[in-house]
């Protein structure tokens, strides 16, 4: 069983969030990242880790090799941290500076120690945990999971000859992921099954034939509903016609509903044809920037009703995404996070947004444009949630006897 980390990073979490200075309360592993350059923090002997991310921007990082106890500094009186689109920046200082390194990790929750890919050109270190094998690099927000992809709020840091993480990712996404998740497996359990858009609000318009997101997202939402009827589950709907529904009203759907798990459903748009493939959202989680912000405000101080069931959350997209990828064969943009989306942040359960695919993609939008492709993604929604009693039939064993 992993144990541990849950209280290494809740603690001073928590008393920051109350206002308090999490310091003397701080375990020796976790050490203190200072402000941006040109700060007024104290200078700290650094060791320099490039690695180009996904989007092909290289990124220079500098962490501490060590922390002299009487150069501790209280998150409070630290300068303020720039986090791109975060406009609360000095709450942001808040909460992200607290590293752990990832053997201290492991060793806290009885995972074998990371061990690093020597075979690749980056700096990459796998965990093989009961949740499978969790690949993640230095320098990238990008990590997997068995090879799906997911997105950390920070990227991982090189120091002192092994590999760093962000606090809160340690405990918002390591953590969930290396667990065995305990979904329910009971009968009539409720699930409503968002069809974005409709009505006025359309969407994006596929440039294969012209039809719109909102006709798609309720083809695909009618097409699951009696799969997951099938696997055991009450479905409700939150719009069974061409109807403009609220984002309050989607949440209140679920509301009165008292849904145990929330799917919105949608189709993405870019404004490069060259884009493609799948991604899957669900709620930032408190003290990390988002994936995606779309130009709005992104405070990672504010906590939403929803951002109690983050490891679910992840848990969920993660099973969700994996699916989705498996049965339609798309590219992999990974789970990403978002707290704009109302529909996620106001649910009171677990929640996810699925983009099925790029309505502004030629070779995509003519997929989605058949029902066959729907269906497919009707039925990989539908393999996903279908829970068995023995904890997916894995084990600590033959995860850590997975790829070499």
């Amino acid at each position: 069983m992993l144990i541990g980390l849950r209280s290494v990073v809740a603690l001073p979490l928590l008393l920051t969030l109350a206002g308090c200075s999490p310091s003397a309360r701080l375990p020796s592993q976790l050490t203190r990242v200072p402000g941006v350059a040109g700060s007024a923090a104290p200078a700290f002997a650094t060791e320099t880790a490039r690695h180009a991310d996904n989007d092909g921007v290289g990124r220079t990082n500098q962490i501490p090799t060590k922390t002299p106890e009487e150069e501790a500094i209280r998150p409070d009186h630290l300068p303020p941290v720039t986090i791109p689109g975060v406009t609360n920046a000095s709450a942001a200082s808040r909460f992200t500076n607290d590293w752990i390194s990832l053997e201290t990790w492991s060793e806290l929750n009885h995972v074998p120690s990371p061990r690093r890919l020597m075979s690749a050109p980056d700096l990459i270190y796998e965990l093989r945990t009961l949740g499978g094998v969790i690949a993640i690099t230095a320098g990238s927000h990008v990590a997997r999971l068995d090879g799906i992809s997911w997105w950390l709020g920070y990227p991982p840091r090189f120091a002192e000859g092994g590999l760093w993480v962000q606090a809160l990712d340690a405990g918002k996404n390591l953590l969930p992921l290396a667990t065995l998740p305990d979904f329910p497996t009971d009968t009539n359990r409720v699930v409503v099954i968002d069809a974005g858009h409709g009505g006025e609000n359309t969407g994006a318009r596929s440039v294969a034939d012209n039809h719109l997101e909102k006709e798609f997202t309720l083809d695909w939402a009618r097409r699951l509903r009696p799969l997951l009827e099938t696997n055991g589950w009450k479905v409700v709907l939150t719009r069974t016609n061409d109807v403009d529904v609220s984002l309050a009203d989607r949440v209140a759907v679920a509301d009165e509903a008292n849904a145990d798990l929330f799917v919105s459903l949608h189709f993405n748009s870019g404004a490069r044809q060259d884009q493609s493939g799948l991604e899957t959202y669900c709620l930032t989680p408190a003290g990390m920037p988002s994936t995606l912000t779309r130009d709005y405000e992104d405070d990672v101080a504010r906590v939403f009703p929803n951002n109690a069931f983050d490891g679910r959350n992840l848990q969920y997209a993660v099973r969700l995404h994996r699916a989705l990828l498996e049965e339609t064969g798309g590219g992999d943009r990974g789970v990403r996070r978002a707290r704009f989306m109302v529909v996620l942040r106001g649910q009171n359960r677990p929640a996810v947004l699925l983009e099925g695919g790029y309505l502004s993609n030629r070779r995509e939008a003519q997929s989605i444009a058949g029902p066959e492709y729907r269906q497919r993604l009707a039925e990989a929604v539908a393999k996903a949630l279908r829970f068995r009693n023995e904890a997916e039939g894995r084990s600590f064993t033959n995860a850590t006897n997975q790829a070499p």
